[in-house]
């Protein structure tokens, strides 16, 4: 992918060049995830779960020195994916990371999310394998949630998504 005229800034340059990386490029070779478009500073990449996909719109402004953040998205509406085609949970980790009533929604309940992180300090010493690194890969991000929708406690959305949006 070429860079367009938006990829002047740092931030831009930055994960233009991480996603032309290896490891993300390896990521899409193996099928788990997908760069579906970039609008710096947003970018919609479909995560590849269980059954069918999620396209997750991450906002990337300063990065990688700040974390990204990511919402589940409905490309074909251009607008957030309505909760009744989140991914469900059956008791674990999924019910806490796709919280509706996490930040209305806009942001994931993950030590990897920017929005996150600012509001737990205490993360820093509870959990830092999970936090964001200064020098980080949007891999990172897209690794815990490859995870979580391909574990067992992944379950389909209540309403079955249409297929542009699976």
């Amino acid at each position: 992918m070429s860079a367009p005229s938006e990829f002047q800034t740092p931030d831009a340059r930055a994960f233009s060049a991480d996603v032309g990386g290896a490891l993300f490029r390896l990521g899409e070779a193996d099928g788990k995830w997908q760069l579906r478009k970039i609008a710096w500073p947003y970018a919609l990449i479909d995560v590849v779960a269980v059954s069918g996909s999620f396209t997750f719109r991450f906002e990337l402004s300063q990065f990688p020195v700040q974390p990204p953040t990511a919402q589940l998205w409905d490309p074909e509406a251009d607008a957030p994916l309505p909760q009744q085609h989140w991914p469900q949970s059956r008791g674990g980790r999924i019910r806490d990371v796709f919280r509706p009533d996490w930040q209305q929604g806009t942001a994931l309940y993950l030590a990897c999310d920017r929005v996150t992180i600012q509001t737990h300090p205490g993360w820093s010493t509870q959990m830092p394998a999970r936090l964001w690194r200064n020098d980080g890969s949007i891999v990172q991000y897209l690794e815990e949630l490859h995870v979580l929708l391909n574990s067992p406690d992944f379950s389909p959305p209540l309403v079955a998504a249409t297929p542009a949006c699976m």
